[in-house]
């Protein structure tokens, strides 16, 4: 199944939101997705839905120190909107220390857990430790305003901190950098853009399922976006074996009218060349190259150390 993380590199740009709405979008077949809070600043669904902690993170932690691996619905609560989610304590020290007792358990149980797990793993720096968890996620997703001030912090984490191959962005919203700009100055791909709709997130935040909020632009986005994390962590196919060589076609057996035996032709040998025929010089091993004509680079971003 699929194991997908979020992650902000400052500030709060709606990870938890966004990653809730994706669930919703996910739907239940095969397998029920859940979101799994994992910030080391502590969690905010507890709080926001007045869910109570058990069960939630700490039993899960604590199952994975003692080295069991229970089904991860039996540490997940339902949100008021139906998402399946593990509720991390909103205390700092409480969160942190559950972290440190789930460990490097923490990545590679989620990743074998049957189910679609969307992580939120808060504002992430060097130093978190939700960083062990994300080597074994299918997909890192960071959130990101594009600011100046917001995408010059993204570029540093993408520099300090560990991550998997598979790395991509979430803009939210579309200015003053497009998605465009963004990729090229920060190397990496940008997946989606979500919209800037404060009344959808609200509505979102409030756990109900109404209709103003089905039609919210940031509902919508977040559907697309869910479609594009199924696209984007589905195992590529090996190509289709080529088709096989046609039969060979059977000899044609041309019987021509009876007659006599025939003279043999006569093939007249060809001419020998002449000299002007015969190309003696050496060859020129001279490697002509074509000067690149790349085109400028434009760093948007300044970075003074």
């Amino acid at each position: 199944m699929t194991f997908v993380v979020g992650a902000s590199a400052h500030g709060s740009p709606g990870v938890s939101t966004a990653l809730q709405l994706v669930a919703a979008a996910m739907g239940e077949s095969p397998a029920v997705p859940v979101v799994v809070e994992a910030d080391g600043a502590g969690g905010v669904l507890a709080a926001r839905y007045e869910l109570a902690l058990t069960p939630g993170f700490v039993t899960l932690a604590e199952s994975l120190r003692k080295s069991e691996a229970p089904p991860l619905l039996d540490n997940a609560q339902r949100l008021p909107s139906g998402v399946a989610c593990v509720p991390l304590s909103p205390s700092a020290s409480a969160a942190g220390a559950q972290m440190r007792s789930a460990g490097p358990f923490l990545g590679p149980y989620l990743a074998e857990s049957r189910h679609p797990v969307l992580l939120d793993a808060g504002t992430v720096v060097p130093d978190s430790k939700v960083i062990p968890a994300l080597t074994a996620a299918d997909l890192l997703l960071w959130f990101v305003r594009p600011t100046r001030e917001e995408l010059l912090v993204l570029r540093h984490r993408l520099a300090e901190c560990t991550q998997p191959d598979n790395v991509a962005i979430v803009l939210v919203g579309g200015t003053p950098y497009n998605a465009e700009q963004v990729a090229e100055a920060l190397e990496v791909q940008v997946l989606h853009t979500l919209p800037i709709d404060r009344r959808g997130a609200e509505a979102a935040n409030l756990g109900g399922d109404d209709r103003f909020l089905r039609r919210s632009q940031l509902n919508r986005s977040c559907g697309q976006l869910a479609s594009l994390i199924t696209q984007h962590t589905a195992p590529s196919r090996p190509p289709p074996p080529p088709p096989p060589p046609p039969p060979p076609s059977p000899p044609t057996n041309t019987v021509g009218p009876l007659r006599g035996p025939a003279e043999p032709p006569s093939v007249e040998a060809p001419p020998p060349p002449s000299a002007a025929q015969i190309d003696v010089s050496t060859p020129d091993n001279t490697f002509t190259s074509q000067e690149s004509s790349e085109p400028e680079l434009v760093v948007w971003v300044n970075d003074e150390d």
